[in-house]
């Protein structure tokens, strides 16, 4: 069994595993509760409808590794769209069925919408745990050839060591551009990432696809959107769409209205945190309780960022002291605009900032239209300048709560990749992106990874 077929397999099972278990928790949780009367049978009869999950998934493409499964792994966040209406699909076609045989009223509609909402919010952790257990245990990792040189396929090496979630091995080829083929075959790799100039691809076409079973090529990183991008043809020319979903009006107006509706309901669940968090600061330290940070907001226009205070009140002061006599502390500051173990933050101020309830009040900056709840990170006017001409493209867009860089690491993520995955979120964006960085983000918070 090649590494690819195992690959597929483990994230079969991985489907079935979730669905059946969220189904079993589901059901177990309602018959605990005591609510309706049923025959718990009328539940287990339902098991095809786990083979079923697998099915659809595998039509939209949801497995790779396989000659008939694309040699890539989708996005997470496509990944996570597409299993949300997977999920969807099938409970919608278990309704179906109990209805067409007048068995409707056998299973709780209760336990169906919860298992569908269910499976739709655990798929995807499931799927991260088997990655990350065949990349602890190196099976399943698909070997790929790299053919190109310069900084691209360094990196793009680099992030496939590092990368569970993708689940390829590259090795990488340096040789002549006529010795590909030959290469591939005496270790039997089928799929070919090319880095190099299209014109010498194109060049050795001919030869590569009497052998690779998928070719990708990845041109040298350019700004411009790329998820929800399609393949087109006009005529005998093929090319790509590339689709700025940023710059439709209707998904303009949703996202403010759910970013609105979302920052009440939110502010109305943690209010408790604003009675509560007030007091403690006042009793743990003198100074105000609010925080009003200087940002930079959407196109460059400044905005004033609410906090719960986590730092002393001569914070500036404690700090500069710290840089005068520590040069690799002064370094480290410089870099990232903050300090590992800051002296400026309170004892209080360390736990609201790892848990992120510092940054309720923010909730207020989301309402008033200045920012929102997903969006790119707040920056001072200082940061611009390592931001360079990626600066237009980060301000399109009012900064955010939390981003794509606080769920893809949150404070461990370097400045460097702090700036790629904002810009990636400013050209990429979509309602499903935010969906997907809510619900990550709730992870992080949860696990107390860390704040910005």
């Amino acid at each position: 069994m090649t590494q690819g077929r195992i690959r597929v397999l483990a994230l079969m099972i991985s489907d079935m595993l979730c669905m059946s278990i969220v189904w079993v928790v589901v059901v177990n949780v309602y018959k605990w509760f005591g609510f309706g009367h049923y025959h718990a049978s009328a539940y287990w009869n339902a098991w095809p409808a786990v083979l079923v999950f697998v099915l659809i998934n595998s039509l939209f493409r949801l497995y790779h590794g396989h000659p008939f499964y694309p040699s890539v792994a989708l996005s997470p966040v496509e990944e996570f769209r597409r299993l949300v209406g997977s999920a969807l699909g099938v409970h919608v076609l278990v309704m179906a069925v109990l209805g067409f045989r007048q068995e409707s009223e056998a299973i709780s509609r209760f336990v169906l919408v919860t298992s569908a909402i269910g499976v739709c919010v655990f798929a995807q952790f499931f799927r991260n745990g088997v990655r990350y257990l065949l990349f602890r245990i190196r099976v399943g990792q698909i070997p790929v050839l790299i053919v190109g040189s310069g900084r691209i396929t360094k990196a793009l090496v680099a992030d496939l060591q590092a990368n569970p979630h993708q689940g390829l091995r590259p090795i990488l080829f340096t040789g002549d551009n006529h010795e590909i083929v030959a290469a591939a075959r005496r270790k039997d790799i089928k799929i070919l990432i090319s880095t190099q100039d299209i014109r010498l691809l194109r060049e050795e076409m001919g030869t590569l696809v009497q052998w690779f079973q998928q070719i990708a090529y990845l041109p040298e990183r350019e700004a411009f959107p790329i998820l929800g991008s399609r393949p087109i043809h006009l005529g005998d020319h093929g090319g790509l769409e590339m689709v700025n979903q940023r710059r439709l009006r209707g998904l303009q107006i949703e996202k403010r209205l759910v970013d609105t509706m979302l920052a009440m309901v939110i502010g109305f669940v943690t209010l408790p945190f604003f009675v509560v968090v007030p007091i403690l600061i006042k009793l743990t330290s003198r100074g105000p309780v609010i925080y009003k940070a200087k940002r930079l907001g959407k196109t460059g226009r400044t905005i004033y960022v609410w906090k719960f205070r986590s730092m002393y009140v001569d914070a500036d002061k404690r700090l500069q002291a710290l840089l005068d006599s520590d040069s690799a502390l002064k370094a480290e500051f410089e870099e990232a605009f903050k300090l590992k173990n800051d002296p400026r933050v309170t004892p209080l101020g360390k736990f609201l900032r790892k848990t992120s309830i510092d940054e309720l009040p923010q909730l207020w900056n989301v309402i008033c239209g200045e920012m929102a709840l997903v969006g790119p990170r707040p920056i001072v006017k200082k940061e611009v300048a390592y931001y360079g001409a990626d600066y237009e493209i980060f301000s399109l867009m009012k900064p955010g709560i939390t981003g794509l860089w606080q769920c893809s690491g949150r404070s461990n993520a370097d400045y460097a990749q702090r700036v790629a995955l904002d810009k990636f979120y400013v050209l990429n964006w979509s309602p499903w992106m935010d969906l997907w960085i809510v619900l990550r983000t709730i992870v992080a918070v949860v696990g107390m990874r860390g704040s910005c």
